[in-house]
């Protein structure tokens, strides 16, 4: 699905990011997956493959293969395997890639809005904090900023930084927490959290649109972090075609949509949805999670 998506929407170039087996059993597996994408391939496209024969795991996969983008792109958009887009993701990313390109304090276009139609006004989308990574897009200047171990944390008065990001006490706690765990980890499990920190460190603010383009297909007993005893339903349970042309409004950051964003995360579902998913980067304490 994640690749007819991508088929539709008929990039020129396709990078395409892969990690090796963790086994030998899963040799063939990977050499399949590999194969099974490559076929979907079918039009005029320039296709690299960056593809490791070690398994590097997540974070370390992430890193050296935006690394290697990011060396030959000054931007991109990056969707996972399991993330599930609808055509106006593509269009709300180009627009933003290209309008903002020279806005240093914009470093993040998310597609995922896990509470859409709530803000008042008619505005596409807004300026935020709130990191999204089911579904995203950055540019090389903000990515060569990327730093996996986080070494500038210990150095910062951490709370003060914390209060200027963070609009609740849960999320300060919670966000304190994980950046503290993450900040040189000689063997980070995730790469999220240090993203997130890379673009607050450097007041880079997200772009986020008011309805939801992706969906995460990935929640269930195969998956790699999301795993639940029986497959779930995609979550968001619905995505929405984002209507053009697009408008803004403010060009500032919007402090009360973040407000009643995080207001949302009290909600009994996402409840439900944490219970399951655990340490992984969901955006209902922190933010949230290929191309």
């Amino acid at each position: 699905m994640v690749c007819d998506a991508i088929k539709n929407a008929k990039p020129s170039k396709l990078f395409l990011i892969a990690d090796g087996p963790k086994t030998d059993a899963e040799i063939i597996q990977c050499r399949n997956t590999r194969s099974a994408v490559e076929e979907k391939i079918d039009w005029d496209c320039k296709v690299e493959k960056i593809y490791s024969e070690t398994n590097l795991g997540c974070a370390q996969r992430i890193k050296t293969g935006l690394d290697l983008v990011f060396k030959k792109e000054e931007r991109a958009i990056i969707l996972e395997d399991d993330t599930l887009p609808n055509s106006s993701f593509f269009k709300f990313c180009e627009f933003c890639l290209c309008k903002y390109q020279g806005e240093k304090l914009v470093y993040h276009i998310s597609g995922c809005n896990f509470f859409p139609n709530h803000k008042p006004d008619t505005s596409s989308y807004s300026f935020t904090s709130i990191i999204n990574i089911w579904g995203w897009a950055t540019w090389a200047r903000a990515w060569n900023n990327y730093d996996l171990q986080m070494k500038s944390w210990n150095t910062q008065d951490k709370i003060s930084f914390l209060k200027h990001w963070c609009t609740t006490k849960l999320q300060l706690k919670d966000t304190h927490a994980m950046f503290d765990l993450h900040c040189e980890n000689k063997d980070p499990w995730t790469w999220d959290y240090q993203w997130v920190y890379t673009c607050w460190s450097n007041n880079g603010l997200s772009v986020m649109p008011s309805k939801n383009l992706v969906q995460n297909l990935g929640m269930g007993p195969l998956s790699t972090h999301t795993k639940y005893e029986t497959q779930q339903n995609p979550y968001p349970a619905s995505i929405e075609e984002l209507t053009f042309p697009i408008i803004n409004k403010s060009k500032t950051r919007d402090l009360e949509f973040e407000r009643n964003y995080y207001n949302n995360t009290k909600l009994s579902i996402l409840r439900k949805i944490k219970a399951f998913l655990k340490n992984v980067p969901l955006l209902s304490l922190l933010f949230l999670k290929k191309y």
